[in-house]
Parts: C-alpha cells; structure tokens; sequence
C-alpha cells in the first residue's frame, strides 16, 4: 500500500471502520433505455432530460422537474430539479417557493414510502430512505458530486433485499487503494466535520427542537453517528415548514464564507479559479499566520496545518495533461472547488410495518465537506449501519419488467406528492406522463 500524504488528517481508530465500497451494486436501465450522446451533451436540460420528465412543477419563474434518473442508485428512487438553462446550482440560486417546493416533495417522499399500502404494493418493509442533495457550482474540469450544475435533490429507497449484501462490510484498514479511500473517505470529511460544527457556533437553526451536534470521531467510527457535521431535527415533518428552506438557504451562505476564508488564508485568493487552474499556495509561514487569525480551536487550526502541508501546487503543464487523462488520475490530484459538500437527510430507524419512517422522532441532516471525493451524496452514504457505502451503478441491466415496475412506483409518487402539495397560485403542476417502453420513455 503506498502512503497516503493525507493519513495525519484521519482520526486514530479509522481502519477499524465497516466500509462497503464493492457491496451494493445497482444495475442500469434496459439497453433502450440508456443515454444518447445527444441526451448526454444537449446544454438545454428540458431537452436533456426530455424521455426521463416524469412531470414538471412551475414555481413562479423556476422549473422543476420529477426526473428518471438513467444512473438510479436504487430501483426506488428518482429525482427533483430545478431545469432553468443556464443552471441555478445552489440553494441560494432559486427562489425561496421553489427550494419549499422541493422539500416538500422530499417529504411527499418519506411520507409515501411509509404508507402501508405503498410498502405492501413494493415491498418496502424493513427498508432504509435517504434524501441527497450536491452542491458544488465552481468545479467544472474534473469529476464533481454535482456532475448536472442543477439544484437538485436525488429521493432514494432501498428494500430489504437490497441491503443483504452490506452484511459483509469489511474495515477500512482493509482497503489497499490509496485512491478508492481517498475517494470514499474524503481527506476532509473528519476536519471538515470540525470545521463547519465551529463555523456555525452561535448560528440560529430557526427551527424549535433542533439541535447542532458536537463532532465525535468515535461515535462515526462505530457507525452509531453518520459522517460529516450533524444537525439533529425533530421529525421529518420540519421539511415542510419555510423555516427549513430558510436554514439550507443560510447554511449554504454560511459555507460559502467559510470557504472564501479558508481559499484566502491558503491562496491569498477569495474566489474559485477558472477551469483548468488551481490558485497556486502561499508560502507555509504565511499560511500559518493566516490560520492563527481564523476563531477556531487549536485542534482545528493543526488539522488545518497538516492539509496545508499535505497540499500540492498545480503546475500548468500538469493541469493540460491531466485535461488529457483518465478521471481516476484527475480525481487523486486536482482538488475540488469549494464550497463543495454533500446534504444528507436521514432517519436512523428503519422503515417498519406498524412504525413507519414517517414517524420517526429525530431526523439526521448531516453536511459532508468534499476536497478530492468526486462520488455525491447518493452514491457515498451511511447506510444499512455501515458509516461508509459506495454504490455501484450500472452493474448489468433490469429488465424492461422490472423499469416498468420502477416506472409504476415513481407514477404512483407523483400522484401523491401533487396532492400533498396543495393549492398554490405560484405553483403549477403540468399534466403527469406515463412511462411507454425503454426507447420512448415518459410520455
């Protein structure tokens, strides 16, 4: 195994946690069904998504979308975005009635899959639900967690069945792949965790019963505390209050200052390079001056030391070949642009007949901070009680039975979440399409 140059960031303990980063393995859509190289490229996302457009929602001059994904990270799963050309990538881009739209759809989601009727027509029972959402507007010449620049949340569902495999998690010192871990355990996932836990002291959640939790690298470890920085909520039921849309609008405000802080004490630059570029590193004297300055622990301040010294001027030379490369190289050595991170939406119980997700008592909204992992938060999470998940997608093909089955859960969502919502003059619902066949799609 080579060195990793960025171990000294990991807690002590680290090697003893489950990882599952070849368990889970996802299949993809039926042959017809894949992308076109047109879907793949259009710049217009209407177009680009026009055969997976399960129904559109106008919200006074946003767009969003019910989408089929083409890369599903679960037979039950699908996603919400906003569609605009030029893309609106952050919570901040849109109007406040969209981003409230868009969580409430969230919650249509957990309150759908915790509907006896549902779990029986699907077989839910004894599932898991995650809502994700990326966030990375400044990355666009390597592979990011926010590939589609869109504001959009993924709504994911696994069965039971699904989730077998991940008995067999093995440990993280187990792993040999210096640039898998990297890429599963992000170098800034423990620091950064720290970083924006301080970051909001004195920050007013807006929200009654929440509650911003103290970082403990044990806890995660053990798998008893998901990764990142962690927000306990009151219930599921605050996704549908504006205050929560408020306090996703503010977090996002506060990590973009954050990062603008930590870019200026690094680089002396407080905004994200041009494609293809990365702002070449102060002098360590200088940085380590600028870090005395920042209002954060001593621990934190010699995390923040040791990345320093761990980090890597980007020649340009380098930057052109690396244009040229395979993804996995330019993944390990081109640092994504902050801020960078993935939300996460999670209840730790299961979704059971007779106490449903729905009335789950605390909810975790966690904030992974990202500096090389380029796998979003739908498809890297806690999940089956294994604090580290890789989802494979793409392995093989569901059948046309199988989409069509798919396609009759993600129909039957779209109903119910359009009468969850409820009259509103600002919002439209236009008509509902129906899944045809792998080659039309919905229609």
């Amino acid at each position: 195994m080579r060195p990793d140059r960025f171990a000294a960031l990991y807690p002590r303990g680290l090697d003893r946690m489950r990882v599952a980063w070849e368990h889970l393995r996802i299949p993809g859509p039926p042959a017809e069904y894949a992308l076109t190289r047109i879907e793949v490229e259009h710049p217009d996302p209407q177009r680009r998504f026009a055969r997976r457009t399960i129904q559109e929602i106008l919200c006074d001059d946003d767009r969003l979308a019910l989408i089929d994904k083409a890369s599903p990270h679960s037979l039950f799963d699908l996603m919400v975005s906003e569609i605009s050309d030029p893309p609106k990538a952050t919570p901040c881009a849109v109007e406040p009635i969209t981003g409230a739209v868009l969580w409430r759809t969230g919650l249509a989601f957990v309150r759908f899959v915790s509907d006896p009727q549902i779990m029986r027509r699907f077989d839910l029972a004894d599932g898991e639900l995650h809502l994700a959402l990326n966030c990375d507007p400044n990355t666009h010449d390597r592979e990011s967690v926010q590939a589609a620049k869109q504001f959009h949340l993924h709504l994911l569902y696994w069965s039971a069945e699904a989730l077998a495999p991940l008995e067999s998690a093995g440990r993280f010192g187990a792993a040999a792949d210096v640039r898998l871990r990297r890429q599963a355990i992000d170098p800034l996932s423990f620091l950064g965790a720290r970083l924006i836990h301080a970051s909001l002291a004195g920050f007013d959640l807006g929200i009654p019963g929440a509650r911003l939790a103290v970082p403990d690298e044990r806890l995660t470890i053990r798998g008893d505390r998901p990764l990142g920085c962690l927000i306990e909520l009151p219930g599921w039921q605050v996704l549908g209050d504006p205050a929560f849309e408020d306090l996703i609008r503010r977090l996002h405000l506060r990590l973009e200052s954050l990062a603008a802080d930590l870019l200026e004490v690094f680089t002396g630059q407080r905004r994200a390079p041009s494609p293809w570029h990365r702002h070449a590193l102060r002098p360590h004297a200088h940085i380590a001056r600028g870090l005395a300055g920042l209002p954060v622990s001593a621990r934190i301040r010699a995390g923040l030391g040791e990345l320093s010294l761990a980090l890597r001027d980007l020649p340009v030379s380098t930057a052109r070949r690396l244009e040229r490369t395979d993804a996995r190289r330019r993944m390990d050595l081109m640092t994504l642009n902050q801020p960078c991170y993935a939300l996460n939406l999670h209840a730790p119980e299961r979704n059971r007949q007779g106490a449903t997700l729905e009335d789950a008592g605390v909810v975790h909204l966690t904030i992974q901070p990202k500096l090389f992992s380029g796998i979003g938060g739908a498809g890297l999470l806690g999940l089956g009680g294994v604090p580290s998940v890789r989802i494979l997608r793409g392995e093989g093909r569901l059948s046309v039975e199988s989409w069509h089955r798919r396609g009759g859960f993600q129909r039957a969502f779209a109903e119910f979440n359009r009468s969850l919502q409820g009259d509103n003059r600002v919002i439209r619902f236009q008509p509902l399409k129906r899944f045809i066949d792998p080659s039309i799609g919905w229609a």
